[in-house]
């Protein structure tokens, strides 16, 4: 039986997020290990360059409304930013020494540190369940951690500090999202710009990738800077992608999509880069992370059902399920934090996207 034009558009949709998605990874990962393009911070710099010309060519053109700059407003969020450019840094410098199942793992430790940060100071207490499959996934990233047979300590100090970054950064828009009065794509274009010098400041200051740029062997080559365009453009393309799914899909198809995203995400890394030496515990701590995310996900959505049951058609805010970073609310699903950071963008701009058939 041949599917309706909104079934089509809803699995056209979940297929692009979840490509996007997994794409964004396993690009990030080959850059490093498959070009030897061992530069993460121009590489990160490049990402932010990237989404912020993105924005403004949606801007231009009348899809996206981004508020001007102000000195006050800037103030406000430059603690944000900071935090934000942090998690970044660390996540891409993280892939360059840690293999893609084990980065995946770990990132998932800031699930623990967020529901803590909440619970502390928001008063927020999670679920039983809710915090039992937290612990769940905590506990697959011991047994993963204990039993690598590629231990790189860089590796695991770099997505430490990412994991504690971004749960500080989500905290922080907690807490001070009202006082800056920004939508959430307002607030990803301030990132991007109050970011991208302190990123070049860095890059020029405390590394010579600049100089190893300009002789990198294939830095000429038409095929490797579409490459590298292509890994720069993936975080804006995300951004994209979740907006788009979230709009015309429920927060259950979503969430679903992000879960098997990630399985797919970790199944291909294990295989795809050569760097992934077998050992059945940490296959096991691997498997029992991604349990975890499963199970966090399910309950998620089950308490959004049953506190805020119109939520389910008409979501206000994207609950993708990559990865858990708040609590289970009415108003969330199990989110990664790279995409909690564009979660909550306006939707009416959302539907202008998709009216005018983005992709």
């Amino acid at each position: 039986m041949a599917l309706d034009k909104q079934t089509l558009k809803q699995l056209t949709a979940c297929l692009s997020y979840g490509t996007v998605s997994v794409s964004m990874t396993l690009f990030n990962k080959a850059v490093f290990s498959i070009y030897q393009f061992n530069f993460p911070s121009f590489v990160t710099t490049l990402q932010i360059i990237v989404s912020i010309v993105y924005m403004l060519v949606l801007e231009y053109f009348k899809y996206l409304e981004i508020e001007s700059i102000s000195v006050k407003t800037a103030t406000l969020v430059f603690p944000l930013t900071m935090f934000w450019w942090l998690y970044v840094v660390s996540g891409v410098t993280a892939l360059r020494y840690l293999t893609v199942p084990m980065f995946s793992c770990f990132r998932r430790s800031t699930t623990l540190l967020v529901v803590l940060g909440e619970w502390l100071l928001l008063s927020k207490k999670p679920t039983p369940q809710g915090f039992f499959s937290i612990l769940v996934m905590v506990t697959g990233a011991v047994i993963a951690g204990a039993t690598d047979l590629t231990f790189n300590l860089p590796g695991y100090i770099w997505v430490a500090i990412c994991a504690v970054s971004t749960a500080v950064y989500l905290l922080l828009i907690r807490l001070l999202k009202d006082k800056t009065g920004l939508s959430q794509s307002a607030l990803l274009f301030y990132n991007n710009v109050l970011a991208l010098p302190v990123m070049t400041s860095f890059m020029l200051t405390t590394t010579d990738e600049i100089r190893d740029v300009a002789h990198y062997p294939q830095i000429h080559e038409s095929s490797f800077q579409l490459f590298l365009l292509l890994s720069a453009s993936q975080a804006f393309l995300l951004n994209l992608c979740i907006f788009w799914c979230t709009t015309i899909n429920s927060p259950l198809a979503t969430t679903v999509t992000g879960q098997m995203k990630d399985i797919l995400t970790t199944g291909l890394g294990m295989f795809i880069f050569g760097d992934v030496e077998f050992e059945p515990k940490n296959v096991i701590g691997v498997g029992i992370g991604l349990t975890g995310g499963i199970m966090y996900a399910y309950f998620s959505y089950r308490d959004a059902q049953k506190k805020a049951p119109a939520y389910a058609a008409v979501p206000s805010a994207p609950p993708a399920g990559e990865q858990a970073v708040s609590l289970p609310t009415a108003r969330s699903g199990g989110r990664t934090p790279e995409e909690q950071l564009s979660g909550g963008q306006d939707r009416s701009r959302l539907r202008k996207l998709h009216a005018a058939g983005a992709p």
